[in-house]
C-alpha cells in the first residue's frame, strides 16, 4: 500500500476517533432526538480542515449511527465509520458511555477499562466531568524521519458546559440554542525519537445542535518540543439525514 493510501486510511480513523471522543452528547431528554442522536440510519458528512508542521489539509468525514448486532445486547448503539469502524454506547440513568470499539473485523473490546463516559445525560450549564483523549495532530514527516512520525499521547481532559444557548453558522445552515462544550488537558511525556520529555496541551470546543448532534469541533494541541510544536482540527458539519 503507498504511503498516500496509508495516511487517507489512517485521516478517515482519525476523524472518527476525534469525533466519537470529543464529548457525544445524549439530548435534554436522554433521547435520540437531542444533543446526540442515535436513531439508526441517521447519517452525518463533515468537512475537515487539519494542520500539522506539514502544513494544511482539507478533508472530508462520514459517520452514520446503527443499532447492535446480532450477538450484541440490545441496548447497545454505534457510530459507524465507511471503513467499518464501530463504536459502541449504551446510555444508563447519569449518562451516555462509550463501551467498546470494533475495528474493521478486529477483536471487539467491550470491558471496564474501555468503558468511558462522554457526556452527562441532563447536562447543565457550567456542569463538569472528566476523560480520555489521544493527541492526534502532533506530528511531523519533516527531518530528522524519514518516515512519518507521530504522537498518540493519552491526555485526561477536564470538560465543562459553557453555554446551552450558543448560535453558530456551517456549510449545513446556521443552528440556534446549542450546547457549547469546552474541554482542557494537559500531560508531560517521554516521546523519545530525538523530541525526549515534552509538554502537551489539548484544548477543545464543540458545538452540539438539539436533534442534530455535532456540528461544529475546533481542537489545538500545543507541545513544548520544537520539533512537534502544535497542530489543530476545525469539523464543520456539511449535512445530515434521518431514516
Amino acid at each position: 500500500m503507498s504511503m498516500s493510501a496509508v495516511r487517507c486510511s489512517f485521516m478517515s480513523r482519525l476523524c472518527l476517533l476525534l469525533v466519537l471522543c470529543a464529548l457525544e452528547a445524549c439530548g435534554k431528554d436522554g433521547g435520540d432526538g437531542g444533543y446526540f442522536p442515535l436513531t439508526p440510519g441517521s447519517q452525518w458528512q463533515y468537512q475537515v480542515e487539519r494542520t500539522t508542521m506539514d502544513g494544511t489539509r482539507q478533508l472530508r468525514h462520514a459517520i452514520s449511527a446503527g443499532g447492535p448486532a446480532a450477538n450484541e445486547p440490545s441496548d447497545l448503539r454505534t457510530r459507524v465509520t465507511l471503513d467499518g469502524q464501530r463504536y459502541l454506547y449504551r446510555t444508563t440513568d447519569d449518562g451516555i458511555y462509550r463501551v467498546g470499539v470494533q475495528r474493521g473485523r478486529g477483536q471487539h473490546m467491550a470491558n471496564d477499562d474501555q468503558q468511558q463516559m462522554v457526556m452527562p445525560r441532563h447536562p447543565t450549564i457550567h456542569q463538569t466531568w472528566k476523560g480520555r483523549s489521544p493527541t492526534a495532530l502532533l506530528e511531523s514527516s519533516a527531518a530528522p524521519w524519514e518516515t512519518l512520525f507521530r504522537v498518540q499521547q493519552p491526555v485526561e481532559m477536564s470538560f465543562r458546559v459553557a453555554a446551552l444557548d450558543a448560535e453558530i453558522a456551517t456549510p449545513a445552515g446556521r443552528f440556534d440554542d446549542c450546547m457549547l462544550v469546552e474541554g482542557q488537558g494537559q500531560v508531560d511525556a517521554d516521546l523519545g525519537n530525538g523530541v525526549g520529555p515534552t509538554h502537551i496541551e489539548v484544548t477543545t470546543r464543540e458545538w452540539y445542535a438539539p436533534g442534530v448532534g455535532l456540528v461544529r469541533m475546533e481542537r489545538n494541541e500545543q507541545s513544548s518540543a520544537k520539533a512537534l510544536s502544535a497542530g489543530a482540527l476545525v469539523m464543520e458539519l456539511d449535512g445530515w439525514s434521518e431514516p
